[in-house]
């Protein structure tokens, strides 16, 4: 495949519009319109129609523009590799939920610093989605996500430890430490989490299991520790890793409620990259020193 025709034409796709990518490109539109036809004819498919003054994407255009954006960012972390090792600067990018960002990682990540003081470590944070998204175009080198269904098919996924979850209210709710049903909750105020989060996924897996409606949405929120704050300032009820609410429940800020045949726990996982042919001396230093940590989730 012309690299050259698929790079104009990943420009194309992203700007939506020949002329954009004409003059980011600095060439004319002619020119840029020939390449893509070009690619075309090579692949045998047609991969852009035209909408107004736009384009728009068919199917394999659409595939095509997320493989060659795929295949560009690998190029630029060649070029950033080979500046790290002309620099004689090592690098480890981690994508992380919440969870693992927060109560498992910082005690090996310290660890992995101390041994190796000449390598820079990079962690961002983000949901299930944006940790794969990350992987896939190679702007991270492994991942760590909480989910109950393994994720995107060129992504190995190997289960690290079960998380408990548990439902908790503010200590005047009406279901503080009480055991109920899980059709007890459907009528309470309960705080949903962002669409795309893994615990909103296993929240609403939970009552679709049991065949109960689910509870009512009192309220959304982006990030746990601010659902949890919301909590504790006397509203709704929340599914949360226990590891996170812990200390609030130890404090008194919280109480948990216990729901019948409803142990609740979700697998978390570290993700690299299947056509990687070697793990990244961090994965190997992680999976070595994982259950050393005190503050390893408890399973």
């Amino acid at each position: 495949m012309n690299l050259h025709a698929l790079r104009i034409f990943t420009n194309v796709a992203k700007l939506g519009s020949i002329t954009e990518a004409a003059n980011l490109l600095l060439i004319s539109q002619p020119a840029v319109t020939a390449q893509v036809r070009k690619l075309e004819q090579e692949i045998g498919v047609k991969l852009i129609t035209g909408k107004g003054r736009g384009i728009q994407l068919t199917t394999e255009g659409k595939f095509l523009f997320e493989q060659g954006l795929r295949l560009f960012h690998l190029e630029e972390q060649i070029d950033e590799k080979f500046k790290t090792f002309l620099e004689k600067k090592q690098q480890v990018q981690i994508a992380s939920n919440y969870i693992a960002m927060n109560y498992i990682l910082p005690p090996i990540i310290a660890g992995y610093k101390l041994e190796n003081p000449d390598v820079d470590v990079n962690v961002s944070l983000g949901i299930v989605p944006s940790v794969e998204r990350r992987l896939l175009n190679y702007e991270s080198d492994c991942g760590f996500v909480v989910q109950s269904n393994i994720g995107h098919e060129d992504l190995h996924f190997e289960k690290i430890l079960d998380v408990p979850f548990w439902f908790v209210v503010h200590p005047s709710h009406p279901l503080a430490n009480k055991e109920v049903t899980i059709f007890d909750l459907s009528e309470h105020d309960f705080i949903y989490r962002e669409r795309g989060s893994s615990t909103r996924d296993l929240l609403e897996a939970i009552f679709y299991t049991h065949n109960c409606p689910l509870p009512k949405l009192g309220l959304q929120m982006q990030g746990l520790p601010e659902s949890i704050k919301v909590v504790e300032a006397g509203f709704g009820m929340l599914l949360a890793p226990s590891c996170s609410v812990i200390e609030a429940l130890a404090q008194g800020r919280l109480r948990r409620v216990f729901v019948e045949q409803a142990e609740v726990n979700q697998s978390l996982f570290i993700c690299t990259r299947k056509m990687d042919e070697n793990e990244h001396p961090f994965v190997n230093y992680f999976k070595e020193n994982l259950f050393k940590s005190e503050n390893t989730v408890d399973t």
